[in-house]
Order: structure tokens, then sequence, then C-alpha cells
């Protein structure tokens, strides 16, 4: 089929290269190509955060995590495996997606640091974001996939060029599809040089949450923020202050030195180590939904829409498992 993707994210870009699998013609339009794209601020681990409903993304988080794992194979993906720490309070339950990875182990109590009850181990893929979508990119025009970079205001101009499109606008949807249950949840992290450190640590729900530490091949992420219906872009200053806190006080059990460095950028004594280097700070917009909404839409004769966004902080987690959905439902 000839087919149209919205959308030149890791979500449009991941379903275009599994149409060209599944034998299909697919074309891209796009408001925005990388690296200005959503997913280009992402800190890009493997971990379904705020993406719903639970037993679909079980299993798309599943089929992504299987396919990341090939991926890490191939070092000019960007995706490698690293150690990952879900740190959690005392006798909290087992997170509901534990069934989408192979391998899980509970920490050690020796692993667990100060004000964290529990901790699951984990090998997660990281993704280094730009090296990926670069690599993605590079796939899709390769095996002759075309991208325009134009604006669409609606799903009557896109079925107006191809009668079968796949919408992965993420927040545009609320323009493109008239969706009024997707919101904007703002994230903002620093970036800083990578120092060796090669942990992924994660506290979503215990006391320093929203904080997490990302080493990916050319940088380590910190992050981070999420509120929800803040749509500023522009970097806020006095937010770096609290994330560098709460990332400081997660990783001093693992590596004292790191926890100095992000310290001495605080203006706090480091006992001689010298302050982490930023290389970047950015932020963006989760495109939070209460469901993701991946689905067909019949939109009248010998036209098809194929929904495929509202991933919520985990676009890149279900990418190869919302892919491999949307070609099932186009045939």
């Amino acid at each position: 089929m000839e087919i149209l993707v919205l959308g030149c994210g890791v979500s449009g870009l991941t379903t275009a290269l599994t149409l060209l699998d599944a034998g299909h013609n697919p074309r891209i339009w796009a408001r925005d190509l990388p690296p200005d794209t959503t997913s280009n601020v992402a800190a890009a681990v493997w971990y379904p955060y705020r993406a719903y409903p639970e037993k679909k993304v079980t299993a798309w988080g599943a089929a992504a995590y299987e396919r990341f794992v090939e991926l890490a194979k191939t070092p000019e993906t960007g995706v490698v495996i690293r150690e990952a720490f879900d740190l959690r309070g005392e006798d909290a339950p087992d997170p509901w997606w534990i069934a989408a990875v192979p391998t899980v182990r509970r920490a050690s109590l020796d692993e667990v640091p100060t004000g964290y009850g529990d901790a699951l181990v984990l090998n997660a893929p990281v993704i280094d974001i730009s090296i990926y979508l670069n690599y993605l990119l590079a796939q899709f025009r390769t095996r002759g996939g075309q991208i325009e970079q134009r604006a669409v205001a609606s799903l009557d101009e896109a079925l107006a060029s191809c009668p079968v499109v796949v919408n992965c606008t993420g927040l545009g949807a609320r323009e493109v599809a008239g969706d009024t249950d997707i919101h904007a949840s703002r994230g903002q992290v620093i970036r800083i040089k990578a120092n060796g450190f090669d942990r992924a640590l994660l506290d979503n729900y215990g006391p320093n949450h929203v904080a997490y530490i990302v080493p990916r091949v050319s940088d380590i992420v910190l992050g981070g923020t999420d509120v929800e219906g803040d749509e500023r872009l522009a970097v806020d200053e006095s937010l770096n202050p609290g994330i560098l806190t709460r990332c400081a006080t997660m990783v001093e059990h693992y590596d004292s030195a790191f926890a100095a460095s992000l310290r001495a950028l605080l203006g706090e004594p480091s006992d001689g180590v010298a302050p982490a280097e930023i290389a970047s700070v950015a932020c963006g917009l989760r495109p939070v939904r209460s469901t993701v909404r991946l689905e067909r839409e019949e939109m009248g004769p010998g036209r098809v829409v194929i929904h495929n966004y509202g991933h919520g902080g985990a676009g890149v987690t279900l990418s190869w498992g919302c892919a491999a959905e949307v070609a099932t439902l186009l045939t």
C-alpha cells in the first residue's frame, strides 16, 4: 500500500520502517524533523512511564525490548544495555510491567541507597537518542523512503494526498485529530559529559522523584521534571538546582565522587572534586493521554487512519511494539 505517515519522531520513523519491512510504500510528512522533535529530548531508557493501558503497554514494551537488545549489537545505532536500578520505597509492589523484561532481580541490601526500601535491577536498553534517530532516518532514506517537512492542519488534508494515513503526531493530534484527551507534561533535563559512571538510576515514586541518571554513549542525562499542563519550551534555569540536588542524593551511594561533582555545580563543598561539565540543558513536552491511542479509524469509502500517539513518557520504550501493531491493523 501507499501510506502517508504523519510525524518524524521516534514513533513516526519506527512505524515507517516497520511498514517498509511489511512490503508497503510509506512516506513521511512532519512539521519537525530530527534534531528538533520531542523525541530528541528524551533520556530514552527503556521504562514504561506514564503510558496505559497496562496490559497492552506491557506487550508493546516487551516487543520493543527484544528489538532494542538486537539493535544494541550494532554500535552505530547508539543503543547500549545498562544495568538499571529502579529505586523504590518500603514494601513496594512489583511494577505492573515486570513481565515485559526477561530477567529482573531484587537489589541486595547493600545496593539500596539510604532513604529507599527496595530496588529492582534489570538490564535496560539505553538509547542515545540523537544517534539513534539519525540511524533511523538513514535507514528509511537508504531504502527509498521520502520525507517532506510540512505542517498538516487536519486528517482530511492528509487523506486528500493519500487514502491510508498513520497518525503519529503526538501532541499535534489535538489539532490534527481534534483529540481533547491528550495534554502536555513538561520535562527538563541536564546533559553532562560522560564520566565513566555506567549504571542507570531511576526514581519515579521514591523520596527524590522525579529523578533519573541515564548514562548514554556520549553523555549522561540527569533528570528531571514532570509538570502537567506546562507547555513552555524554553529552558527554566531555576529548575536546574533541584535536578542536580536530587541526582546527587540518589547517586551518592554508588559513586560519591560523582555526587560531589554535581554538588560542586551548586557551589557546595566537593572535597577537591571538579564540577561536572554540563554539555546542554533541554526541555520537551511528553504527550500524555489517558490511554495510548493505537486504533484503526474508517474515514469513509477507501479511506482509513491508524492512530499511534499518546505514549506519555514511553514513546521510545513502546516504539517497535506499537509499530508492529500498526502494520497488523493495516492488514
